[in-house]
């Protein structure tokens, strides 16, 4: 059973403030240097043509992208427009190849204050998800202090420090996941499980594997009584029913995520298959990779590993470990690199359980908190005031190499391989990963619990 612990809310409102005043800052910095990038210009001009009353119709904003807020650079060309959006059955036009929920959700700010705005307020949904994954933290065991830091560090790092910027919907799924973490360790209501399950699918489809799994993992510690099933369903039944109805309206087509369905079904846009990972990168590439993944931009993130052996420890822990599994394979079967865009984009929407994760690690190790947090903040700072090195080539060089060894003649990216180059560098991927996990798993061991178990039963 898990009890409630009184956690104050004054500091993780204050910790709140600060994360969205640098996220907001850091944003608008970054969207005065940088054009939308990716697929950001295709989840804009949605947004774009939904908030002119054109439907969900890209083809009048594509003509007039160059002289909107979130215009690329290079330009985006036709064929390339063509190529990453859906045809209709209801007749012509380009529609959204995505899911329309971010899109919908970004219309009224980008009519107000362009992509600044839209920038600026998923900051704040970033900012959210760092605190509540601290106050999870918290109600976990983590003492008050590493709890702190641990968010801190998070917050300050790659994935929640460069997607609180990003027009993704990776940015604001981690919102939702913190708030199905609060609830299923105690510090939210239950009735809110089943509305931040609903939400995940709407962004992408990708996320389905991770709403199941919170729901389930909900059930299965008890958090939500099987009386309750009902009342958590009809969020998700809602939610996929306006999806549905809305995609008919657009796409011809009531089934929610018709935009895949239409993108695949014209051929132009090839196989599934050519959208999976054609490399072995897969995990060890999201996790490890010099040029795309999460270590090298965030060492701190090395302590998760640490922490992930303190999760092990306790039912709820295990959990909640399990439940992030079958998202974790989705992601490392797709392009895990996240094509292009910042380190680790698919671990974005999993800050909350990495501000957790750290901050356990924090209290088994904090001299190594110390030097990994160093490393991480000047890395982030890297990031954030030269925004365009964050977008690294696959299999190149990091860019932000550039800026260490120009200061100090070193680059400690070294330390980790490029992924799926060759043999070599991937039998040392998978070392150092079995190492982490060793380290991790120490304490499984009888007697090695550092967590306060206060609070959990």
């Amino acid at each position: 059973m898990i009890v409630a612990r009184h956690i104050s809310a004054r500091p993780l409102l204050f910790m709140f403030a600060v994360l969205w005043l640098g996220y907001g800052l850091a944003g608008m910095w970054t969207t005065a240097r940088i054009s939308a990038t990716g697929d950001e210009p295709l989840y804009l001009m949605a947004a774009d043509a939904f908030a002119h009353g054109e439907g969900f119709d890209m083809s009048k904003r594509f003509e007039s992208i160059a002289t909107s807020s979130y215009a690329p650079d290079p330009p985006l060309g036709r064929e390339s427009y063509l190529a990453q959006t859906a045809p209709s059955l209801r007749g012509d036009g380009r529609f959204p190849l995505h899911d329309l929920g971010l899109s919908m959700l970004l219309a009224a700010p980008l009519a107000l204050g362009g992509r600044a705005l839209v920038v600026v307020l998923l900051g704040g949904a970033m900012a959210a998800a760092v605190v509540l994954g601290t106050r999870a933290a918290l109600q976990f065991g983590v003492s008050r202090g590493a709890a702190f830091v641990g968010g801190s560090l998070t917050g300050l790092a790659a994935p929640a420090l460069t997607y609180s910027g990003q027009v993704f919907p990776d940015a604001l799924a981690a919102l939702p996941v913190a708030v199905a973490l609060c609830v299923l360790v105690g510090s939210l209501p239950r009735a809110w499980l089943g509305v931040a399950v609903a939400v995940l699918p709407s962004l992408h489809l990708r996320f389905w594997p991770l709403a199941a799994a919170l729901l389930l993992t909900g059930f299965a510690l008890g958090v939500v009584r099987r009386g309750d099933l009902v009342k958590q369903l009809l969020p998700l039944a809602v939610v996929m029913t306006t999806i549905a109805a809305v995609d008919g309206l657009v796409y011809g087509l009531p089934v929610p995520h018709a935009g895949f369905l239409l993108f695949f079904r014209e051929g132009a846009a090839g196989s599934v298959a050519a959208y999976t990972a054609h490399d072995a990168g897969g995990m060890l590439g999201l996790l490890f990779d010099r040029s795309r993944g999460l270590v090298p931009a965030a060492p701190v993130a090395l302590l998760a590993f640490m922490g992930a052996g303190e999760f092990a420890t306790r039912r709820l822990g295990r959990a909640l470990l399990l439940a992030i599994v079958p998202y974790l394979l989705v992601v490392s079967l797709v392009d895990w690199t996240g094509a292009y865009s910042p380190h680790a984009r698919y671990l974005a929407p999993l800050v909350a359980v990495l501000v957790v994760a750290i901050g356990a690690g924090v209290t088994r190790a904090p001299l190594a908190a110390l030097v990994l947090g160093a490393w991480t903040v000047f890395q982030s700072g890297i990031y954030v005031v030269a925004a365009e090195l964050r977008y690294d080539r696959l299999g190149a060089l990091p860019l932000a190499d550039q800026v260490w060894t120009g200061l100090l003649g070193f680059a400690p990216s070294a330390l980790f391989p490029v992924v799926g180059r060759d043999a070599a560098q991937m039998i040392g991927a998978v070392l150092a990963a079995g190492i982490l996990v060793l380290v991790g798993a120490w304490p499984i061991r009888p007697g090695r619990v550092v967590l306060s178990r206060r609070g959990l039963a």
